[in-house]
């Protein structure tokens, strides 16, 4: 008798490899698992919590503070992560022995608990890229040589529904000839200006703008021939580095930007396909505003905001 007392008793015993499995699946089930149903729950839902505050606060906030605050969120992620996997170990090693069954331990209990924390990473990603921030790499020199080919940067996909675009931002939209693909162009013109081109000098509602030579940052390590210069021009109280070839005349006759629209160039002013080639953009097609260089392609010192 107290040969089969004993053996069922060791059969119920929980394992510390499964309770940190299970965690590792859903966070919060290694403590179901040991019999903690109120703390299981409590790092279950825990672990819910950032991707809603993340998307309402995006809607509402900087993006300086708004970057903050996904980083933020996805440490304490992380943190709950890494203390649920640690705590139910430990919590399974003291309940190894004489540990008794209760209601809830179950595998198809533990089934629907897998099945929606698995679910969730997507749905968190998903939240993120579609509302506030979607990473892209760079394949092309056309916006030198303030973005490189190679860089990998953040959208901010809040910013324009809490202010409106402005001269000088650089924005990622839906290229009008192929909507699969993505461009990315600086806007130099927004609804009901006028836009023109004279000998590569733009001219915005009739008024010029200002240029000043500028020396390309050294760690850029751009081989520019002697025909091209590295200007900055001045927009609408935004400055911002072009590339220009002397050597390559542009005009294009006056132009009014549609009202919905905006008419985008890129910075590296001859090696650009933009607004001169398939015209003014609509702002609905517009995803976001380029806040961030996450991954420079050259020196570390570009890493961090774009501005």
């Amino acid at each position: 008798m107290d040969t089969a007392s004993s053996s069922t008793i060791s059969g119920h015993a929980r394992n510390p490899v499964w309770a940190v499995l299970l965690s590792i699946t859903a966070t919060g089930l290694g403590h179901i698992y040991c019999g903690r149903l109120l703390k299981g729950l409590i790092l279950f839902f825990a672990s819910f919590v950032f991707a809603p505050i993340i998307v309402v606060a995006a809607q509402n906030a900087a993006s300086a503070f708004m970057l903050a605050l996904v980083i933020g969120s996805l440490i304490l992620l992380l943190g709950v992560f890494i203390y649920a996997l640690i705590d139910a170990g430990l919590l399974a090693r003291k309940v190894s022995k004489g540990y008794r069954l209760k209601e809830y331990n179950r595998w198809y209990i533990y089934m629907i608990f897998i099945v929606v924390a698995l679910s969730y990473p997507t749905n968190l990603a998903s939240s993120i890229r579609d509302h506030v921030l979607q990473a892209f790499k760079i394949p092309t020199q056309s916006m030198a040589p303030a973005i490189l080919r190679g860089d990998r940067i953040l959208l901010n996909k809040s910013i324009y529904k809490i202010r409106a675009p402005q001269r000088g931002d650089v924005v990622v939209f839906v290229y009008p000839d192929d909507r699969r693909l993505f461009y990315i162009k600086r806007i130099v013109a927004l609804p009901g200006d006028t836009i023109e081109i004279d000998n590569n000098q733009i001219l915005i509602n009739d008024q010029p703008l200002s240029y000043s030579v500028i020396t390309p940052r050294p760690e850029l390590n751009l081989k520019l021939d002697k025909a091209v210069q590295a200007l900055e021009e001045n927009n609408g109280g935004h400055s911002y580095p072009i590339l220009n070839d002397s050597t390559h005349m542009e005009n294009m006759p006056k132009t009014i930007v549609p009202h919905g629209a905006c008419f985008v160039l890129g910075d590296n002013r001859s090696h650009s396909k933009d607004s001169r080639q398939f015209g003014p953009i609509p702002l609905a097609d517009v995803k976001g505003r380029v806040d961030y260089i996450y991954w420079p392609a050259l020196s570390w010192s570009r890493f961090g905001r774009f501005e």
